[in-house]
């Protein structure tokens, strides 16, 4: 049984602590949230990467992954701060691609209304492709780090991406080595501001338990099915536990993504009672030090995908 917890809207104070509690009590991952809006949550909406990447080096086992807001971003941005938290974390980075949600988000950058809602898919799926194929700019073995030639990388191992689309065009290549895990996790689902067109080629989908079997349907083998639960303040540990339990044993899911009603003493909560619980009937995989997401998902490595090969201009 796979489980993740949001740690969404905590504060500065209490992140880094409750990632590592969760780290302890053995879940696979945790998830902090993304929005452009201004929400009443202690110390604002901050940038989930970067906030992620200051809690990498207090972990070892953990995922982290990060919603990341696509809309009025730039994806060479994007994929240089994700490959920099999957080195920070040696293997363990994750994201969520999100389209924005309000006209209040789109008043940030001017005027202009907020396309509609196709348009911003579809922005968000090219999105997607594009940051992947920065990733894949660098071949796994490009850094040669030759000390008596002075070389850092081989430049006949880095590739122009040319990406011309109807959002984007970007030459490339990447400015950082591939991220260890090739593709960082991707996530999608559930929310009508999830970037849904990207659960084509999601490694991991979040989804409500009551879709879960018509999703698992649609995306096939090789995804992992999450299902979506709250937990109530009212609910006890042994209620929660099984319920859990019960949904589990119906086959359709393959773990949990649990968002606490009440932070940060709900979270505290779910890692010292309710995962002991469930842990006793399903013991975590083993996550250790160095370890990737995607090993501890059980989902396979990504190998670059072939683009045109030619030297690119990277420095020595």
């Amino acid at each position: 049984m796979l489980l993740g917890v949001a740690v969404d809207g905590v504060g500065w104070r209490h992140l880094r602590r409750l990632a590592v509690a969760a780290e302890r009590a053995g879940l696979d991952f945790v998830t902090l949230d993304d929005s452009l809006a201004l929400t009443a949550v202690p110390d604002g909406q901050p940038d989930a990467v970067t906030a992620l990447a200051a809690v990498a080096p207090a972990t070892r086992t953990i995922g982290l992954v990060a919603t990341v807001t696509t809309t009025y971003a730039e994806p060479f941005q994007v994929a240089r701060a994700l490959a920099t938290l999957d080195h920070l974390s040696h293997g363990r980075a994750g994201w969520r691609p999100r389209v924005a949600a309000s006209p209040a988000e789109a008043a940030h950058f001017g005027p202009e209304p907020l396309p509609e809602a196709g348009q911003l898919l579809s922005q968000a799926a090219e999105f997607t492709d594009v940051v992947t194929a920065l990733w894949d700019s660098w071949q796994d073995d490009a850094v040669i780090r030759d000390t008596m030639s002075g070389r850092f990388l081989d430049r006949a191992r880095v590739r122009h991406i040319d990406h011309v689309g109807q959002h984007f065009r970007i030459r490339g290549p990447a400015v950082v080595p591939r991220p260890p895990q090739g593709h960082p996790v991707l996530a999608s689902g559930p929310g009508r501001h999830s970037s849904s067109a990207a659960a084509c080629g999601a490694d991991l989908v979040f989804t409500e338990v009551h879709e879960a079997q018509q999703v698992r349907a649609r995306v096939g083998a090789g995804v992992r099915i999450l299902g979506e639960v709250e937990m109530l303040c009212a609910e006890s540990a042994a209620e929660l536990a099984a319920r859990l339990d019960a949904v589990y044993a119906c086959g359709a899911v393959d773990g949990f993504h649990v968002r606490p009603a009440a932070l940060p003493g709900a979270v505290e909560r779910l890692v010292h009672e309710v995962v002991p619980l469930l842990r006793r009937r399903h013991p975590a995989r083993s996550g250790t030090p160095g370890g990737s997401l995607r090993e501890r998902l059980g989902l396979p490595a990504r190998a670059p995908s072939g683009f045109p090969l030619r030297k690119a201009s990277a420095s020595r």
